[in-house]
């Protein structure tokens, strides 16, 4: 059964039934699903798959004639040609999976194929989607500045790990804690959640990240050489430090040499580079962030003790140094499905407000080297008028007492933002009595537990 990726296949149907668009691209790293998403999509309709191989150009084309019906084909053009044919008699779906593999097989593959899409088929009912987990080569040869398509791509979809909602599909019996265990160890991936399916999470963890052939490491290692450094940033950045400084003095580098990693990390998705919502063009009030979770767990757990891991001392592993310490990992985590609630809760009319964008915000404390803020902040509407919504997330096992509410109102004093303001406490656990008391009188406050968010419809 298919799980999951509701916008991307509605996305899909819609370019598919579109009247205008021809070409879609589709990219997403291994494991994020690429193949089982098109597999999903193309049912019920008259199409074409063809997975390219790395080989040469000979033998692509005997296996892209396969795909096609065809006994033989001495040129791309035949096949091209019989494609044509077929799409004269109707809506015909052709999508080339790993396509950079295709382009490289033969120089001119590219080129004759790029011809037949926007000249010979211009006028016929072809779709075409074009797909790749190779990032840097996916934007050389499809959608860079410099591809031969970048103009006639209509659609492009970047598959990153699936919504918590998504997720929970998978652990649909396990409990609210497991449910978003699962979800932080797997980070959403498709091909990790059904590993896990029917694990502890205890087990489904070393699943993962002792059977699986996608390991973070394996994944980079495909775009990138020399993962040394990359490797020391991320996993500093697993631990906390998230500024420049901090990254430089972890891989004892200049700050200049630090950049053009965090930036070659954030062209193939593995980090993402955050400023506070209210200051975007403040630099001093630059971070970095590792993108998925299970990206984190490798670097904060796993790579420290590489010993044991490679030991298969796994359930030491588990009991001394992650088991402690998942809380302080499942933070990030549930603070990323605290913002995916209130954002699909404002979709669906249910909050008394409607976000706009969200983000967050922070002041730092350049001599302690530390920030602080708000987990979420996001902006909106509410009844016509501009709506500030601060949000703080406490993944702990503890009632959340009245005084953390009271130090959160007044931190939101610090932005001066017109309109109204919510606040918005999200707990793992519980919320003191005196919380639920002043949240009941005063409309502006809302409290969510972990429980809400697996609950959500």
């Amino acid at each position: 059964m298919f799980i999951g990726r509701q916008k991307e296949t509605e996305a899909l149907n819609a370019f598919y039934e579109g009247n205008t668009e021809a070409v879609a691209c589709v990219t997403g790293s291994m494991g994020m699903g690429k193949t089982a998403l098109l597999r999903h999509f193309a049912e019920n309709k008259e199409h074409i798959y063809f997975c390219a191989y790395e080989t040469t150009g000979r033998q692509e084309l005997t296996l892209f004639a396969e795909a096609a019906g065809l006994q033989q084909a001495e040129r791309l053009e035949d096949i091209l040609d019989a494609i044509t044919a077929k799409g004269k008699k109707g809506k015909l779906l052709l999508m080339i999976d790993q396509y950079p593999n295709f382009v490289k097989a033969e120089a001119d593959f590219n080129q004759i194929f790029f011809s037949y899409v926007t000249k010979e088929w211009a006028d016929l009912p072809i779709k075409v989607i074009l797909c790749g987990d190779a990032f840097l080569l996916m934007e050389k040869y499809v959608y860079g500045k410099k591809a031969l398509w970048k103009d006639s791509i209509d659609v492009h979809l970047k598959l990153q790990g699936m919504c918590f909602q998504e997720t929970k599909q998978f652990f649909a019996d396990a409990s609210p804690e497991d449910m978003a265990l699962y979800y932080g160890i797997s980070g959403g991936i498709p091909a990790h959640a059904v590993q896990m399916q029917g694990l502890t999470p205890k087990e489904a963890a070393r699943v993962v990240f002792c059977e699986s052939a996608l390991l973070p490491e394996q994944v980079m290692g495909s775009e990138l050489r020399e993962l040394s450094y990359y490797n020391c940033i991320l996993s500093a950045m697993a631990q906390g430090m998230n500024r420049v400084n901090q990254l430089s003095a972890a891989v004892d580098k200049p700050k200049d040499v630090v950049v053009p990693y965090l930036n070659a990390l954030m062209s193939i998705g593995v980090v993402t580079k955050q400023t506070a919502i209210t200051e975007e063009t403040n630099r001093k009030k630059t971070r970095y962030s590792i993108v998925n979770s299970n990206t984190i767990f490798w670097y904060r757990f796993i790579v420290p003790h590489q010993n044991l891991y490679y030991q298969g001392a796994w359930d030491e592993l588990w009991d001394r140094f992650i088991a402690p310490d998942l809380d302080n990992f499942m933070q990030h985590v549930f603070t990323a499905m605290s913002r995916q609630y209130l954002e699909d809760s404002s979709r669906k009319g249910q909050m008394p407000f409607v976000i706009e964008r969200s983000g967050n915000w922070w002041t730092n404390d350049d001599e302690a080297g530390t920030t602080d803020g708000f987990d979420v902040v996001s902006l909106g509407k509410t009844e016509g008028k501009s709506a500030t919504i601060f949000t703080l997330c406490f993944y702990e096992q503890r009632e959340i007492e009245v005084a953390e509410v009271k130090a959160m109102i007044e931190k939101t004093k610090q932005l001066h933002r017109q309109g109204d303001a919510f606040y918005v406490v999200c707990a793992k656990d519980r919320f003191h009595e005196n919380v639920v008391t002043v949240a009941s009188a005063i409309k502006n406050i809302l409290l969510i537990t972990l429980q809400d968010e697996c609950n959500h419809q």
